[in-house]
């Protein structure tokens, strides 16, 4: 498989494993967030998310970058 295979091959998994948790994180906390958004979310902290050693760390993470993506200017 080629380099950019690859690429979109491990950006696949990753957005099948932390997708579902993503939304249920938001959605724990009244936010509805469309497809694209959660996409962007997942993606914009896949680097802290290899990090996290529990279910409730990746939540955090997940959260943490949720705020920082609201602060951000649109």
């Amino acid at each position: 498989m080629d380099e950019h295979g690859a690429d979109l091959t491990q950006r696949q998994r990753l957005l099948e494993c932390w997708l579902p948790l993503a939304q249920q994180v938001l959605a724990d906390c009244g936010i509805r967030a469309t497809p694209a958004q959660l996409e962007a979310l997942v993606l914009a902290a896949a680097s802290e998310l290899t990090m996290a050693d529990s279910a409730s760390g990746a939540r955090a993470v997940l959260w943490a970058q949720h705020r920082r993506n609201q602060k951000a200017p649109q």
